[in-house]
């Protein structure tokens, strides 16, 4: 249900208004950003009215911190099948919050491949498990994938199939920085050896992939209980069922997808879609134009560790008061562009305020390198009236 807010203003940029998703660590609203205009979605963490500095969840976990892992963590990511963030910040009361693309009319998974035929059904699953195979290429282990977290959109080219989005990356993790104890998820979508305390893998990724296909192609969740604990019981113990209407070829796919053992389902979300492939008598891609050139946008962040080092020395230093000027120079395509926008992350995480602008060697109107700039500032400040005269022809 979305609940409507009265008048909430986040960081002087963003109006917020009706909030339209919740989770065990944040909240998501519909917000305008008042210096584009554009509509967003912003997310920031739970906090009890009655106190500000109550940002640890019922395990102690850092919800500030979560949220400026999660934010870091997509801001690597460039996927048209994985929710992109634009923006971070902190509110008047020093919460964090981060702001990405809105999905208007957006569906569950679930939602959108419910009483459609089974060609569509395996298309979503298709971009769902493209998604997952661009993650863990990248080393991502997502960790809560469900019906909630996989977003159905209408397609930008009105000819094309709806879009499929992975969201909500807050219990995502490094596969090489996660703890052996460390289990994360919602239950009824954990694999068996996440529920014993195993650490999460991609095979645990592809098993909620797998409980997410049996829902769809099936009609129902694959087990039986009416409880968490007796349906968690039933993850651990019992097999599914497979109705006789449900091909058999596809039948197959999904038990591989759901055994109890990682090492028995398939290696990798590539080798899923080329089994559904074969199960439904048709060629799905692994990859597509789109998905291959976001691999060249945002490729892992290898190669600049000096000069990284040497602007976060400096982005310190003007936290301290002492400034600087940097010139970073090079050819076009040796990575200035990418070394800045990793700067940038850090600096927005970091609480800094960061202002952008561009200049184009042809043609640029007068102040162009410095009117978002002024536009930010204008809205930070108790601007009067003569200033705003002064302003307005910028």
């Amino acid at each position: 249900m979305n609940i409507a807010l009265p008048n909430v203003n986040v960081g002087r940029r963003y109006q917020l208004h009706e909030r339209i998703g919740a989770g065990s660590m944040g909240e998501v609203y519909r917000a305008t950003d008042l210096l584009t205009g554009q509509q967003v979605a912003l997310k920031r963490v739970h906090v009890a009215p009655e106190s500000a500095s109550a940002t640890l969840d019922t395990e102690g976990v850092n919800l500030r911190l979560a949220l400026a892992h999660e934010f870091q963590l997509l801001a690597t990511l460039r996927h048209p099948n994985v929710i992109h963030v634009l923006d971070y910040g902190f509110d008047d009361r020093r919460q964090p919050y981060f702001t990405m693309e809105l999905l208007e009319n957006a569906r569950t998974l679930l939602e959108a491949g419910r009483n459609q035929p089974q060609q569509v059904q395996i298309d979503l699953l298709a971009q769902t498990l493209q998604a997952l195979a661009y993650l863990h290429r990248r080393g991502i282990l997502h960790r809560d994938l469900k019906p909630a977290n996989i977003l159905v959109v209408s397609n930008p080219r009105e000819t094309a199939a709806p879009l499929v989005k992975v969201t909500d990356f807050g219990l995502s993790v490094l596969r090489d920085q996660q703890r052996d104890d460390e289990a994360a998820g919602t239950p009824t979508y954990m694999a068996p050896e996440v529920l014993r305390g195993f650490a999460s893998s991609e095979a645990s990724d592809l098993y909620a992939v797998g409980v997410m296909a049996y829902e769809m192609l099936v009609g129902h969740y694959p087990y039986e209980g009416s409880a968490t604990e007796s349906i968690v019981q039933a993850i651990l113990t019992s097999s599914p069922s497979f109705p006789a209407q449900l091909d058999r070829s596809l039948a197959v796919v999904l038990a591989r997808l759901l055994m109890k053992s990682p090492e028995d389902r398939y290696h990798s979300a590539e080798a899923v879609i080329d089994a559904l492939s074969q199960a439904a008598g048709r060629r799905l891609a692994v990859e597509t134009a789109a998905t291959r050139e976001s691999f060249l946008q945002a490729a892992a962040f290898v190669g600049r560790e000096q000069e990284l080092q040497f602007l976060q020395e400096r982005l310190e230093a003007a936290a301290q008061g002492r400034g600087s000027a940097v010139l970073v120079g090079g050819e076009s395509g040796v990575g200035k562009s990418r070394l800045l926008n990793e700067l940038r992350t850090r600096a927005l995480v970091n609480g800094a305020l960061v202002l952008r602008g561009q200049a184009i060697g042809d043609g640029s109107a007068p102040y162009a390198p410095w009117r978002h700039a002024i536009h930010w500032l204008a809205l930070l400040s108790n601007v009067t009236p003569r200033m705003a005269a002064v302003l307005k022809p910028i």
